[in-house]
């Protein structure tokens, strides 16, 4: 099955969310829970995947336009999950992108 990355076309941003387990389906959703809800309605948002990590915790991927599409997102959320989970965020480019500087 195809990744929604590879139909994107660079440069975009991806938003690596890194999920605490739920102890049980009755567990009211944390923090990235809350976060992923609030990424579809904001502008640049282009997408999510999830998946697992090897240890199995749940990994949640959002792809955005451009960094201050990611800022604003990150800022619209609050104090949401800046305490309790790992987010990371990577710039996504092909080899004729001109901001990369290769040395």
């Amino acid at each position: 099955m195809a990744s929604l990355s590879d139909k994107l076309q660079p440069p975009y941003y991806a938003a690596i969310i890194d999920n605490k387990l739920h102890n049980s389906i009755d567990e009211p959703a944390n923090e990235s829970d809350q976060l992923v809800t609030l990424a579809v309605r904001r502008p640049g948002f282009l997408g999510l995947e999830t998946t697992r990590a090897a240890d199995g915790r749940p990994v949640t991927v959002s792809y955005w336009r451009d960094l201050e599409d990611v800022e604003s997102w990150q800022s619209a959320g609050g104090a949401v999950g800046q305490n309790a989970m790992s987010l990371e965020v990577c710039r996504v480019a092909n080899s004729n992108d001109k901001e990369i500087h290769i040395s």
